[in-house]
């Protein structure tokens, strides 16, 4: 009985979806869209063009950072989060990390350190990445 309930619930959810999708109750005025287009304003601007450069040359320098470096921090001083700080993160992690005795008791510079190592030729998910756990 509850497979075919269940069964009709299905078809009637069918039916309702395919009357709601008809595609001839829907028209589209193509003339009022390109007269919408026409009469915009390009707000764009010589100003905010120089505002995205500033904006894409810090996002560029915060893009450069040195997996090798982040690799030997994490194993030198893997325990008071100097890596994640060096690769952006917030200094509240460095404490994190002294609360929870060295990031769980070395496991999260552990686990770091093996994302790190599989992913070296992209880590920019890393960079700037202030959460607790970096993977």
């Amino acid at each position: 009985m509850k497979k075919v309930l269940l069964l009709t619930m299905l078809m009637a959810f069918i039916a309702s979806a395919n009357s709601f999708a008809s595609a001839n109750k829907y028209k589209v005025d193509e003339a009022a869209i390109d007269q919408v287009f026409e009469s915009s304003i390009n707000v764009v601007s010589a100003e905010s063009d120089i505002n995205m450069m500033d904006i894409t040359s810090v996002k560029a320098a915060n893009d450069d950072k040195n997996v090798w470096v982040a690799l030997l921090l994490d194993w030198v001083l893997g325990g008071l989060a100097i890596h994640r700080v060096y690769l952006g993160g917030r200094p509240v992690l460095i404490v994190g990390y002294l609360l929870t005795c060295g990031g769980i008791f070395g496991l999260l510079p552990l686990g770091d350190f093996i994302a790190l190592l599989i992913n070296m030729k992209d880590i920019s998910k890393y960079v700037d990445n202030d959460a607790f756990i970096m993977w």
